[in-house]
C-alpha cells in the first residue's frame, strides 16, 4: 500500500501500525455493541460483520506468520524467541475467535439476553487475548522492522499484504483502514494508497464502510475509541 519511492533510512511502518489501530477499533466496537445494543438491532448486523472481522484477522496473522516474521527474523535473529512466542499467540487467539464465532451464531439463532451475554463475554475474551499481543508487537516488532528491515523489502511485503486480501473483503478492509488513517495526526499517516484504491474510496468504498458500521455504533463518549 505504501507508494513512497524516495530513499529512506528506515522502513516505513506507519501502515502496519494503522492496521493494528484498526483492529483495536473494530474489536472495541464489537465489545461495546454486544454489551449495549438491543437484540433487535444487533441480530441483523453482527454475523456478517463478525465474519468479516474474523477473515481479515486471519489474513493479517497468516501474513505475519508466513511473510513478516520470517523476513524480520532473517535480519534480526535475536528476536527468534519473541517471534515464535507471538506466532503461538496467534493460535491461542484463533481459538478465542472460534469460541466467539460460535457464540455469535448461537445469538443469531436465539437472540435472547443469555445468548447475548455469552456472546459479549466471548468477544471480551478475544479482546483480552488480542490487545496484549498487539501491545508487544507495537512496542517491539514494529520498531525492529523500522530499524532493521530493508525499506524495499518492507515495501514489497506491504504491497503483498494488500494484494492478498480476499477480493470479497477488499473494499470493506480498505474502508476500515481509511477511517483510522484519516483520524491520525499528519505525521502518523502513511503515504496514500495506489490511485485505483483512492478512486474507489472516493466513489463508494468510504460511504459503504460508514453505512456498514452505523448500526453497530454505540453512541456514547469514547465507545469507538481505537485505543492506544
Amino acid at each position: 500500500m505504501v507508494q513512497d519511492s524516495s530513499p529512506v533510512a528506515h522502513a516505513d511502518t506507519r501502515i502496519f501500525y494503522a492496521v493494528h489501530k484498526t483492529f483495536r477499533l473494530g474489536t472495541n466496537r464489537f465489545v461495546d455493541a454486544s454489551a449495549k445494543l438491543p437484540p433487535s438491532v444487533l441480530r441483523p448486523v453482527i454475523g456478517s460483520n463478525w465474519s468479516f472481522y474474523r477473515a481479515v484477522l486471519d489474513h493479517h496473522h497468516h501474513t505475519e506468520d508466513e511473510e513478516i516474521y520470517p523476513a524480520l527474523m532473517a535480519v534480526r535473529p535475536d528476536l527468534d524467541v519473541l517471534l515464535k512466542t507471538l506466532g503461538e499467540e496467534h493460535l491461542e487467539l484463533a481459538d478465542a475467535v472460534d469460541t466467539a464465532t460460535a457464540a455469535v451464531t448461537a445469538f443469531e439463532q436465539e437472540p435472547d439476553a443469555a445468548h447475548q451475554k455469552a456472546m459479549h463475554e466471548a468477544i471480551v475474551a478475544v479482546r483480552d487475548t488480542f490487545f496484549p499481543h498487539l501491545d508487544v508487537e507495537d512496542a517491539q516488532v514494529v520498531p525492529a522492522i523500522a530499524e532493521s528491515m530493508p525499506p524495499r523489502e518492507w515495501d514489497r511485503l506491504d504491497k503483498q499484504a494488500l494484494k492478498t486480501i480476499p477480493r470479497k473483503h477488499l473494499a470493506t478492509a480498505v474502508g476500515a483502514l481509511d477511517e483510522v488513517i484519516r483520524s491520525l495526526p499528519d505525521q502518523e499517516r502513511p503515504p496514500p494508497p495506489p490511485p485505483p484504491i483512492r478512486l474507489m474510496l472516493a466513489l463508494s468504498w468510504r460511504r459503504k464502510w460508514e453505512a456498514r458500521m452505523k448500526p453497530l455504533l454505540v453512541e456514547t463518549p469514547g465507545a469507538d475509541s481505537a485505543g492506544s
